[in-house]
C-alpha cells in the first residue's frame, strides 16, 4: 500500500490529562474524518480543522496533499479505536490494500489539531521484563517502579532515564535500553535529545541579554530582524520579545515554508536556516493583538534563539556553553553530539516504535536542538532552587517570573506552570521524532523530576505521578 505522512510531531506540546469524554468527541470527529475521506472532500476535512490546523497548512496545499498522497489510498471501509496517548488516539483504519494509523487529537474548541496517516503496525504484546538498575528497596525505589513500569510495558518503548531531587538528594533509576535488542541499559549519563525543554535554557540567555542591558522584553522584535520585514504587528499593536518567549506573539506554531514529511525528511528542521524564516517574516501577517491569549508556538520561541545569536554575535550553542553549562558543570549539554560522546547517544524511536532520525537544528535551535543527560538536568533542576552563581541565579529567578495568565494557562519566561497534584510547579516536556522528555520543579518545596526516554511516546502520565507523590512524601 502507498504510505502517507500528513503531520509529524512538532517539538513539544504541553498535554493536559486525557478523559472518557473527550474520547466520544475524538470518535464523533473520526466518524466525519472517514465520511469526507470517502467523499474525496478536501474542503469538509478542512473545516474539522482548528486554528492551529489552518495556520500551519493553508488549503490550497491540504488539497493538493489530498489528492496527491490521501484520496489514492482508497476508501475507508472501517476505523478501529487502538489506544490514546496524551490526548492522540489511534485508529486502525482499515482499506482494501491494508491498513493504515490513523492519528487525531482535538484543540479546546474540539477542532481537529493532528490529523496523521502512517504505516500500520500491529500492536505487539507488552513486554514480559524490562531490565533496570532499580534496586526496588526503599518506598521511593518502590513508587518510581510503580510509575515507570506502565510505559516500560508497552511494545513501543525501549530506554528510560529517571532522575529524582529530594531532600538535596540526587536519585537515579534506569530501564530499558539505549538501543534496541543491544541489551545495553541507559545510565545517568546517557545521551537524549530534549526537545523543547530547550526553551527554558533560551529563556535564561534573554534572561541575561536583558540584565546586561542588549534587549528589553517588550521592544518590538523587528528592532532585531533584518530592515527588510516589515512590521510585526496588529492594529498598530507589535509582536515584542516577551511575546515570543510566553507563547502569546499570534506567530503560528511554524512557518509554511518548512514541510514536515516523516516520509521524505525524517530531519525536518536540518536545512531550515535564517534566511528562510526571514523569507516566512516578509510575508507573514498577524491576525490577532499580541499579548491577549496563548497559543504554543516553536516559531516564535526559535525567533528568539535567532534574535539572541544576532545581538550577542555568538551560535546557540556558544551561548548555552557559555552562560549555563560550563557555570553549573553540565558538561555533558549541548547542541552537538561531540564525536567522544557518540557512544552514549541513546538511538531513537518514533511512536509506532520504529528507527528515527536525530533531528538537527539551524534557525530552530533555540526551540529545540540541545542534547542532554539526566545528571545535568538534575544539576540543572537544582540551579533553579537558587543553587547557582549568583550571576547566573539572577537570569533564572527571572525566568520564573509570571508574563501571562488567562486563567488556563500561565507562563513565565519559558517556562509553564501546572499542577500535577495540589502544588503548583514549574514545567516543561518535550518532543523530537524519537525522543520525550519531562522537567519539572516544586520550587517551594524543592524537589524535582526529570523523565528522559528514546521512544516518541509522552512521559507526561509518568512524570506528573511521581511529582504529585513527592509532595507528600
Amino acid at each position: 500500500m502507498k504510505k502517507a505522512i500528513f503531520l509529524v510531531l512538532l517539538l513539544s506540546v504541553c498535554v493536559s490529562p486525557f478523559a472518557q469524554s473527550q474520547q466520544k468527541r475524538i470518535d464523533s470527529v473520526c466518524f466525519l474524518v472517514k465520511k469526507y475521506f470517502n467523499e474525496k472532500n478536501a474542503d469538509g476535512l478542512y473545516l474539522l480543522g482548528g486554528e492551529a490546523f489552518h495556520k500551519q497548512l493553508p488549503l490550497e496545499t491540504f488539497r493538493q496533499v489530498c489528492k496527491d498522497n490521501l484520496f489514492p489510498l482508497g476508501v475507508i471501509k472501517e476505523t478501529v479505536f487502538e489506544n490514546n496517548t496524551n490526548g492522540v488516539s489511534k485508529y486502525k483504519a482499515v482499506f482494501d490494500s491494508g491498513n493504515i494509523s490513523l492519528l487525531l487529537s482535538l484543540d479546546a474548541n474540539n477542532k481537529l489539531e493532528t490529523l496523521l496517516f502512517q504505516a500500520y503496525q500491529e500492536e505487539k504484546p507488552k513486554k514480559d521484563h524490562v531490565a533496570t538498575d532499580n534496586v526496588l528497596v526503599s518506598v521511593l525505589d518502590k513508587e518510581v517502579d510503580k510509575a515507570v513500569q506502565p510505559y516500560m510495558e508497552l511494545p513501543q518503548t525501549c530506554g528510560l532515564s529517571v532522575g529524582v531531587l529530594k531532600d538535596g538528594k540526587i536519585y537515579f533509576y534506569d530501564y530499558g535500553e539505549t538501543k534496541r535488542n543491544g541489551k545495553k541499559l541507559p545510565a545517568s549519563n546517557t545521551i537524549f535529545e530534549i526537545g523543547s525543554i530547550s526553551k527554558t535554557f533560551t529563556s535564561i540567555l534573554l534572561a541575561d541579554a536583558i540584565e546586561t542591558g542588549k534587549i528589553k522584553l517588550d521592544d518590538p522584535i523587528n528592532k532585531y530582524l533584518p530592515d527588510s520585514i516589515h512590521a510585526l504587528e496588529f492594529n498598530g499593536t507589535p509582536i515584542t520579545i516577551r511575546t515570543l518567549a510566553n507563547h502569546t506573539s499570534g506567530i503560528s506554531p511554524l512557518p509554511n515554508n518548512l514541510v514536515l514529511n516523516a516520509e521524505t525528511n525524517p530531519n525536518p528542521y536540518k536545512d531550515y536556516d535564517d534566511k528562510k524564516m526571514f523569507s516566512f517574516y516578509k510575508t507573514f501577517t498577524p491576525v490577532r493583538k499580541p499579548g491577549e491569549k496563548y497559543e504554543y508556538s516553536n516559531l516564535a520561541v526559535a525567533t528568539l534563539g535567532v534574535i539572541l545569536e544576532r545581538i550577542n554575535k555568538k551560535t546557540y550553542e556558544q551561548l548555552i556553553v557559555e552562560k549555563i553549562c560550563d557555570p553549573l558543570q553540565m558538561n555533558d549539554t549541548r547542541q552537538y553530539i561531540r564525536r567522544n560522546d557518540s557512544a552514549r547517544f541513546a538511538k531513537g524511536y518514533n511512536e509506532s516504535g520504529a528507527d528515527n532520525s536525530q533531528w538537527d537544528f539551524k534557525a530552530f535551535a533555540g526551540a529545540g536542538s540541545i542534547r542532554s543527560t539526566v545528571a545535568d538536568l538534575l544539576k540543572y533542576a537544582k540551579a533553579n532552587l537558587d543553587e547557582a552563581p549568583a550571576s547566573l541565579n539572577k537570569d533564572i529567578q527571572l525566568t520564573h517570573e509570571v508574563t501571562f495568565t488567562d486563567g488556563k494557562n500561565k507562563l513565565g519566561l519559558g517556562w509553564h506552570y501546572i499542577k500535577p497534584g495540589t502544588d503548583e510547579v514549574i514545567f516543561h516536556n518535550g518532543g523530537t521524532g524519537g525522543y520525550r522528555t519531562y522537567l519539572a520543579v516544586n520550587l517551594q518545596k524543592k524537589f524535582a523530576v526529570v523523565i528522559l526516554s528514546n521512544t516518541s511516546i509522552g512521559t507526561e502520565k509518568v512524570g506528573n505521578e511521581l511529582m504529585k507523590w513527592l509532595e507528600t512524601n
